[in-house]
């Protein structure tokens, strides 16, 4: 049972903004694990907040470097961190602006002691006002550089509420993981509902594949999608699905590798950037 709980502590820190996976197992009192990854993500697929794809005529570039963690407060309840220690948003015909992103700090509590079902609550943490502007490399027709607003930060509180459930299978190498989650967010924007599943599984004892799928809805507000850059996620929604491989170098020491993209054959994409996000990185649990 701790192989399958080590493949889901792995799937946990994803660069896309809305791909982070949840399981129902809890890390085992004064156990950690810590992940770096290097991600970057490219695309000129706009999709309006009607659904429509838009005629763009720039790529959107972003990179990031992250680093999680999950601590073992005791066998029940486990501290995460989620922290993008830089993050660089440009579009082909802009400067790169970079900054701290969006703090995470949470903390999750397995429900029941025979079947792992976990409730966790999440504090994401704002690390500016949600203002970032990047000047054009050219100038206008009126010899002005223009602006665009590319934020790093939303600029706003957001509590993630997630119940999730797990299962181990009798070969002691498969898993299945389901989840709902709730986004509360602040500064009238809208909340939003995310729904996911996931499969894993352990080839020759040293290999992890784990496969996902997840849908992000509007909540019902009384409120219209705010105007302003997508990077707010403002009316956002989309099927996402993605794909994690981890080789174990040694019994505590990982390499990681992760690709994720977006559909709407459940959920139609509105207000996103359509394209692949790549992510390397190199994790380490105890």
């Amino acid at each position: 049972m701790k192989k399958i709980k080590n493949i889901l502590f792995i799937c946990c820190c994803f660069f896309t903004f809305y791909a982070q996976a949840q399981s129902g197992w809890t890390r085992e009192a004064k156990g950690f694990y810590v992940q770096a990854s290097a991600a970057h993500f490219s695309s000129n697929n706009y999709y309006t907040t009607e659904g429509r794809l838009a005629d763009q005529g720039s790529t959107f570039n972003t990179s990031a470097l992250l680093i999680y963690g999950e601590y073992g407060i005791s066998d029940r309840f486990t501290a995460i961190v989620d922290l993008p220690l830089v993050r660089l948003n440009s579009f082909s015909t802009t400067e790169t602006v970079g900054g701290v992103g969006n703090i995470q700090l949470g903390v999750k509590y397995k429900l029941l002691k025979s079947f792992p079902l976990s409730l966790q609550v999440a504090l994401d943490i704002p690390t500016n006002d949600g203002s970032n502007f990047a000047q054009s490399k050219t100038a206008n027709a009126f010899g002005d550089f223009d602006e665009i607003n590319l934020p790093i930060s939303d600029g706003e509180f957001n509590v993630w509420t997630t119940l999730a459930a797990s299962h181990g299978f009798k070969n002691g190498k498969t898993y299945a993981s389901a989840f709902s989650s709730v986004n509360f967010r602040t500064e009238d924007f809208s909340n939003q509902f995310q729904a996911g599943v996931e499969l894993g599984h352990l080839f020759f004892d040293k290999l992890y594949l784990i496969g996902k799928l997840k849908i992000q809805e509007r909540l019902s507000s009384e409120n219209n999608v705010q105007s302003g850059s997508f990077l707010f996620g403002e009316g956002t929604t989309f099927t996402n699905y993605g794909i994690t491989t981890m080789y174990k170098v040694t019994d505590h020491f990982n390499v990681v590798a992760q690709y994720s993209d977006y559909a709407g054959f459940l959920v139609d994409r509105k207000n996103i950037y359509d394209g692949g996000t790549f992510s390397l990185g190199v994790s380490f649990e105890y």
